[in-house]
């Protein structure tokens, strides 16, 4: 049995700290994900062609927040016999929806105020290139119509399968913690690989909406296979510590290094043009194989554990939500003010900076005043204890 394995009891009711901290971790990878989208060539290859992916696993880094709130928002389902739908809608929502439109607000005012300069490089075309309409920005407040998720900010498209899936996540989790297992496995299976053939039917044989749209709309259920993959976690947790244990430390190794490279590489490029009959999304399937892995890794390695929770680790995971929702906002009035202007290194400097100075303020004022709005909102008041007037008897003179 290695050493470096971090065991708890195993009914233990705590906090996961450490994957806060992961999910911190993940959301910078995320930043520097879409600022190597305006690198060079050689230095981009050089990134993802070589283990320094891991720095840049954007992709990745979601489906890994997929899991992470699969299993998080399993655990108070696993101490209560009942749950209310409505306390947990209201708590999701100023949790996740409040801070979206607090940063929506701030792309917003950026495209409008801040002249966007065509470039060369598609993928800064795809933000900031349309008009502000009321229109568009009510479809982004709303969710709805088929309208470019990234055109105020490049970040904002997972939030919307976020919020889906919350809608019915307590739907999932039930599920979970009834049904037997494999059930749920193959039902997370089947969500998955049904996502393209309801598009197809719904865009080509019923032309109900345009190809895109239908993608779109069902990538929800590939999308919410993790959630349940997560929760399943959740759900087997001690089981899963229990095995963690009894790997060997040079087991343990292996197991880190697969994980790792089903993480960086699972959905590279070279791999999906050798299977061009696959879906690309389908190999967001290797990924989640190393994703799960991590989240072992984070709750059981010592080593690892020690990292994640160490003060500057988890202060970025306390903010990583902030850090997701604002950083495309400032990358992309970076490009259009400073870009061709200073050196790239530079650049970047000042992207990280300015990124973790404005997720500091942002988190200050809108996360964290929403989710103790929702705690307020979502926390039965205390019934006050009469007051009595008789005289209570004092023990001083016994």
């Amino acid at each position: 049995m290695p050493d470096e394995t971090n065991q708890r009891p195993e009914r233990e009711s705590r906090r996961f700290y450490e994957l806060d901290s992961l999910r911190g971790v993940a959301a910078l990878t995320v930043v520097l994900h879409h600022f190597s989208r305006i690198c060079p060539d050689n230095v981009t290859h050089l990134l993802i062609r070589t283990p320094l992916r891991i720095l840049i696993a954007g992709h990745q880094a979601v489906i890994l927040f997929f899991f992470l709130s699969g299993f998080v928002l399993t655990l108070p389902y696993q101490k209560k016999n009942r749950f209310n739908y409505g306390s947990f809608l209201l708590k999701r929502v100023c949790r996740i929806y409040l801070p979206y439109l607090g940063a929506l607000a701030l792309a917003v005012v950026f495209d409008r105020y801040l002249p966007a300069k065509p470039s060369d490089n598609y993928w800064i075309n795809s933000t900031w290139s349309e008009p502000v309409t009321s229109h568009l920005v009510m479809q982004h407040v709303l969710f709805l119509g088929n309208y470019n998720w990234s055109q105020f900010n490049t970040a904002f498209w997972s939030l919307v399968y976020e919020m889906r899936i919350s809608l019915i996540f307590p739907l999932i989790a039930v599920a979970v913690l009834r049904l037997r297992s494999i059930w749920l496995i193959l039902t997370a299976a089947a969500l998955s690989a049904a996502c393209f053939p309801l598009a197809n039917l719904s865009s080509n044989i019923v032309h109900l909406c345009t190809h895109e749209t239908a993608i779109n709309t069902m990538l929800t259920l590939h999308y919410a296979a993790f959630f349940i993959i997560g929760s399943l976690l959740a759900k087997h947790l001690p089981a899963v510590n229990r095995w963690y244990a009894r790997l060997t430390l040079s087991q343990v190794t292996i197991a880190a290094l697969v994980s790792l490279s089903l993480y960086c590489f699972g959905n590279a490029s070279s791999l999906v043009q050798r299977f061009p009959t696959i879906p690309q999304d389908m190999f967001d399937w290797l990924v989640a194989v190393g994703a799960v892995m991590l989240i072992v890794f984070a709750i059981n390695n010592r080593l690892f554990h020690s990292f994640l929770t160490s003060r500057s680790i988890h202060y970025l995971g306390e903010r990583s939500y902030s850090l997701y929702l604002i950083h495309g906002t400032i990358l992309f009035a970076l490009i259009h003010t400073l870009m061709g202007r200073v050196r790239l290194d530079l650049l970047l400097l000042l992207y990280l900076v300015t990124t973790l100075l404005v997720t500091e303020i942002f988190y200050r004022l809108i996360e964290r005043p929403t989710m103790q709005l929702g705690r307020r909102l979502t926390t039965p008041a205390r019934p006050r204890t009469p007051t009595t007037l008789l005289p209570v008897a004092s023990d001083s003179h016994k």
